[in-house]
């Protein structure tokens, strides 16, 4: 079946348009502008009011906001201070030094204290159960174990010192002995130089046959003062005043 213009359906399309000089459908070229095609409408294409205006607050990120990064519930971060991450503070070597400053304190006073004490030095008296017998004042050696008497017999103050005539007797054993003497007023201890008359018995040995009687002299302003009976080493083992 043959398809021409003007004939009717079925064969060939719709007749385009009013009246018979429609062209056919085939034949309609393409960009043909119909009739109210691209035509614009009163509002089309113009601003919408309101469209595109940014409110207060708009475009600006909301911390409230969901986050599809974060879970729900989760609160957001506290800002982190680097000061969190110093070590503390370290008061050992403070401690240190307040007991170090609290000992040397103690230290000095215990010091100022026994510096302070009055310096006593305890004549050793006879061994419990041993008696002198004699004349003379009673005297111990200092580890104790012999003992003995000695007295002085005269005493002569001169321009150079003090000269002593002295007895010494000993109870058991051999005893060695020695002297010194100091003025009361100054207590400077001196120790004896050559007598004047002899024998001169400064140092020596006591021993039980032979008690020791000479003289000691000693250079002593004159006035009061106290004879020292020492043994060889110089420790005392008793002393004897002298008026001056």
């Amino acid at each position: 079946m043959t398809n021409t213009p003007g004939n009717g359906w079925p064969g060939s399309p719709p007749p385009q348009g009013p009246g018979t000089n429609s062209q056919p459908w085939g034949s309609q070229p393409w960009g043909q502008q119909y009739p109210g095609q691209g035509q614009q409408y009163p509002g089309q294409g113009q601003p919408n009011p309101g469209q595109g205006q940014q409110y207060p607050g708009q475009g600006q990120p909301n911390p409230d906001a969901f986050d599809p990064r974060r879970a729900l519930g989760e609160q957001p971060p506290a800002p982190v201070s680097i000061d969190q991450f110093r070590p503390p503070p370290n008061r050992t070597p403070l401690l240190i030094t307040v007991v170090a400053l609290i000992t040397l304190v103690l230290v000095i006073a215990g010091g100022i204290y026994v510096r302070s004490l009055p310096l006593q030095e305890a004549s050793p008296s006879p061994t419990p159960g041993r008696t002198s017998a004699g004349p003379g004042q009673p005297f111990t050696t200092p580890d104790g174990r012999q003992s003995g008497r000695w007295e002085i017999l005269q005493s002569t103050w001169t321009d150079e010192g003090l000269l002593l005539q002295l007895r010494l007797y000993t109870d058991d054993g051999n005893i060695t002995y020695s002297f010194l003497a100091f003025a009361n007023a100054t207590t400077e201890v001196v120790a004896p130089s050559h007598s004047p008359e002899s024998p001169d018995v400064r140092t020596g040995t006591i021993t039980k046959t032979q008690p020791v009687t000479g003289y000691v002299f000693f250079p002593l302003p004159k006035g009061d003062a106290t004879i020292i009976l020492a043994n060889g080493a110089g420790r005392q083992m008793s002393a004897l005043p002298v008026k001056g």
